[in-house]
């Protein structure tokens, strides 16, 4: 009655398939899935070692009383000096003793490593000894055959993570470079609007939005009205977040940035070499140079800033169009940090213009020789 009670508990096994579609969800992780193998492989172990006990068990009962015994249960009791009493039925190993050692073999025959120390004795377990060596086998090919995949999907599944996160910051980087420069501008390009006005309300325009710089840099201190409406008209605002990179080492330096509201950074060589805030000045002094130059430094924004930058052509050709403003600039400029790489140059293409300009450099080296140095490239 005991035993037939005992095997209608087993319906409650039927609740595994329940678990078992709940668990298709957490498939997709490696770890899980793994879990899941070692935990189920334990269960058929366990289920296994619970059959190789009752069979045991009924060999031990099997026969007649002056039968020696040799079956796992009686080596065991040899073993461990616990011997059956036939007058006690609690003689014998204890059953945590049997239990483990049920296990102990169910686990090493399925995973085919078998030491011998607990041997089948009887013709019953050296049958179910085999049938639990073909259940081990297609075990490790089903199971453990595929735990190298596993792994390597757990690990492609962590990159494929951490891929995702960097594009998640990046993502959240560029919504709040928008929301920064949304709320400078409202929305409106000032390039647009400007284009749709006449010439003389550009400048108008212009020399607004670029009065702080144009009167706190002592270099544009001595300019003309209209040579500050020519100079406005050449700036242009550059508005930059945290992080990003103005200018890359090896770069052509083919303009000058001055720093309206922000701080950046110098690096070489991953280095912080200088840092520079509102009212600074970088890039190259084309005052001192003849020749165009590369970046011998990487520039990089530590808050967002406001830059206002003119490129190296455009200012020339002012300085050309205004000469007595072209000297007062060249006394008055000072680059705070001058990138120019002097080992790695780039020669400037000898048209007509650049001509009258190297000329009037030179006339300035002659009238004053220790304020300039231009170095000199032999061409071929």
């Amino acid at each position: 009655t005991t035993t037939l009670i005992g095997l209608l508990k087993t319906a409650r096994l039927l609740r595994l398939v329940r678990v078992a579609r709940k668990l298709d969800r957490y498939s997709e992780y490696g770890a899980a899935v793994l879990l899941l193998l070692m935990a189920t492989f334990a269960l058929i172990a366990h289920w296994l070692a619970c059959i190789w006990y009752a069979i045991g068990n009924m060999e031990r009962n099997m026969g007649m009383d002056k039968t020696p015994r040799i079956g796992w249960l009686d080596e065991l009791a040899r073993q461990t000096h616990q011997y059956y009493n036939l007058s006690d039925a609690s003689s014998g190993p204890t059953i945590k003793s049997k239990y483990v050692t049920a296990l102990y073999f169910t686990f090493s025959s399925l995973t085919s490593v078998g030491f011998g120390n607990v041997s089948p004795n009887t013709n019953s377990e050296k049958i179910f000894s085999i049938l639990i060596m073909l259940i081990g086998s297609l075990m490790y090919a089903s199971i453990f055959g595929n735990v190298s995949a596993i792994i390597q999907r757990l690990y492609s599944g962590t990159s494929r993570y951490h891929t995702q996160m960097l594009r998640i910051k990046e993502f959240i980087r560029l919504e709040e470079y928008f929301q920064h420069a949304w709320s400078y501008t409202n929305g409106i390009d000032m390039n647009m609007v400007l284009k749709s006005f006449p010439e003389c309300i550009q400048a108008d325009v212009c020399l607004h939005l670029n009065r702080n710089l144009l009167q706190n840099c002592p270099a544009f201190k001595s300019a003309s009205p209209g040579c500050l409406r020519t100079l406005s008209m050449k700036f242009k605002t550059t508005h930059v977040p945290p992080g990003d990179t103005l200018v890359h080492r090896g770069d052509v330096l083919t303009a000058m940035y001055f720093i309206s509201r922000g701080s950046i950074e110098i690096l070489k060589d991953d280095i912080v070499v200088a840092i520079l805030g509102k009212d600074d000045v970088f890039g190259e002094n084309i005052c001192i140079h003849e020749t165009v130059g590369k970046s011998s430094c990487n520039v990089r924004a530590l808050t967002y800033c406001d830059l206002h930058k003119i490129h190296r052509s455009d200012l020339l050709e002012i300085l050309d169009m205004y000469p007595e403003f072209a000297e007062e600039f060249r006394k008055n400029l000072e680059v705070t940090f001058d990138l120019r790489d002097e080992h790695c140059m780039v020669r400037v293409p000898d048209d007509g213009l650049n001509s009258r300009r190297n000329s009037r450099f030179r006339r300035s080296i002659k009238s004053n020789p220790s304020r300039f140095y231009i170095p000199l490239i032999l061409s071929g």
